[in-house]
């Protein structure tokens, strides 16, 4: 008898040792990415901290200055995208909203590479070296980066009180004002950081187009944050965030032609020079074909049927893509204008490496911090 009992004993043992066995390898793996993700952004800051100092400063500055219009307005809009919806009084996010308020840990990153884009101003800032600019008034040194950096540090602040009041908040005063200093800061540094490299090239609805470029980046990066995490959100939940992708790649789309329909039926000289190099010189324009099929109409084609919105995996794969093309989208932004080669190489790719690890260790650590999804299931109307 005692030898049936331990046979019949002998599977549950075995599932035991089983569910101990994974959940070790649980531990282990939650261990290990962390890890993975300091020696990624130590490495890459070493790599790109060597071509600053030594092997290639303009290229080394440029590739910091991509990669903060383009890892700062993406971390601040996943914040702002649970203010917008609250304000809209959407009522299904849920515990997809963690994953969209953990972004706001990126900020110190954010803010000191606004500071060492300061030191290295004299290697991208290419109007500091011309003389009788028409708006030498608003391109002084000191005023600009002193504008910027109190317009940035102010959102992240304001950013960072609307993350700890999330889950308690019964007013929808303190989302909307995020929502309006997000197009407000980001318009400016659009302006400032990326219009005003060519200080000859004028256009005023280049700060509309580069906030809401910012927030689709934003909604894509929140929509593979929460396919990645734990537990997966359900597949409404996923139908609704492809819906926001695909409304933002339109949105991104309209705000890109509108620009681009002015300066052809205006005649406008002064704009052209933006367009030339990017849209008729290869292989710009090659870069900007690529642009168009995977920034701007590819999603709309790509996620138009709801089994594409609702399939984790799928749609993982579009928005990772989307992400791809949209730091492609800021390299092309600034290369040509300040006279690079259209080539990638290791220092655009170590330093992007190095922030989006930092980002992704940022959002890491900081979901384990805010409140479990069973708190805050629904929306207050």
């Amino acid at each position: 008898m005692l030898s049936q009992r331990r046979e019949s004993m002998a599977p549950i043992r075995n599932r035991c040792v089983s569910a101990g066995e994974s959940q070790s390898a649980g531990r282990g793996r939650r261990t290990l990415w962390p890890a993975i993700g300091v020696i990624v952004f130590v490495a890459g800051l070493a790599v790109w901290i060597a071509y600053a100092a030594a092997w290639d400063p303009p290229r080394a500055w440029r590739a910091l200055l991509i990669n903060f219009i383009f890892f700062t307005p993406l971390a601040a809009g996943m914040v702002v995208w649970p203010a917008l919806l609250t304000a809209a009084r959407a009522e299904w996010l849920g515990p997809v909203r963690r994953s969209a308020l953990a972004a706001v840990a990126f900020a110190p990153v954010s803010i000191a590479a606004f500071a060492l884009l300061w030191f290295g101003r004299e290697h991208w800032a290419a109007w500091m070296h011309e003389e009788n600019l028409p708006n030498a008034a608003w391109l002084n040194a000191p005023l600009l980066f002193g504008r910027d950096a109190a317009a940035l540090v102010g959102l992240w602040v304001l950013a960072a009180f609307y993350a700890a009041r999330a889950a308690r908040l019964r007013t929808r005063k303190l989302p909307a004002w995020l929502v309006a200093a997000y197009g407000g800061v980001f318009s400016l540094l659009g302006f400032d950081l990326v219009m005003a490299l060519d200080p000859h090239w004028f256009s005023t609805l280049f700060g509309g187009y580069f906030f809401i470029s910012g927030m689709y980046a934003a909604v894509a990066a929140w929509t593979l944050a929460a396919i990645l995490s734990r537990p997966m959100p359900d597949a409404d939940r996923r139908q609704d965030l492809g819906k926001l992708v695909v409304a933002f790649s339109l949105l991104a789309t309209y705000m890109m032609f509108s620009q681009l329909i002015v300066i052809w039926y205006e005649q406008l000289p002064a704009e052209v020079r933006f367009v030339i190099p990017r849209l008729t010189q290869p292989p710009w324009k090659w870069v900007s074909a690529v642009l168009l099929g995977t920034i701007y109409l590819g999603p709309l084609v790509i996620l138009l049927t709801v089994r594409a919105k609702r399939s984790p995996r799928f749609l993982g794969i579009v928005v990772a893509a989307v992400l791809v093309s949209l730091w492609l989208e800021r390299w092309w932004l600034v290369t040509p204008t300040l006279g690079g080669e259209p080539v990638l190489g290791l220092v655009e790719l170590s330093i992007t490496a190095a922030l989006a690890a930092a980002l992704a260790l940022a959002v890491a650590w900081t979901m384990r911090r805010l409140p479990a999804p069973a708190a805050e299931e629904g929306e207050r109307s």
